[in-house]
Parts: C-alpha cells; structure tokens; sequence
C-alpha cells in the first residue's frame, strides 16, 4: 500500500505533467465537458511507447475530474 503522503505527491506530479504536456487537454478536463474524445492517433501515432504512457497519463487524469475518455478511430 501506498503511503498517503506519496500518493499525493504522485498525483501532484501527475498533473504538473498534464498542464505542462497537455494543457489544452487539462483545461478541458477542468471544465464543463463530460466526455473527453481522442483521436487514436493523438497519442502514440508512430507507435512510440513514451506516447502510449502519456496517453495512459491523460486518461488518469481525466479519471480525476470523472470524465469518461472516448478513444475515436478513422471512419
């Protein structure tokens, strides 16, 4: 189990990571928006694995404000 004091600053880091790498994507996190969309390939388009950690990031974050996370495809 994880120590309260690290998990704060765990998720502290987490979102200094976020508004620093995504802010457009924090903001709308923070705000009004019930549903966060994404497009496949926002994240990890040429199938690089720090993109696939970061997309993982973002879909935690988002959890933070209780936003669901769509992942969208090409039609």
């Amino acid at each position: 189990m994880i120590p309260p004091g690290e998990m704060t600053q765990r998720r502290l880091a987490l979102r200094q990571e976020i508004q620093s790498r995504l802010p457009d994507f924090a903001s709308a996190c923070e705000g009004d928006i019930g549903v966060m969309l994404i497009h496949q390939d926002a994240f990890a388009a040429d199938l690089q694995e720090e993109e696939f950690a970061l997309l993982g990031r973002a879909i935690k974050y988002a959890g933070f404000f209780g936003k669901e996370v769509r992942i969208i495809a090409n039609p």
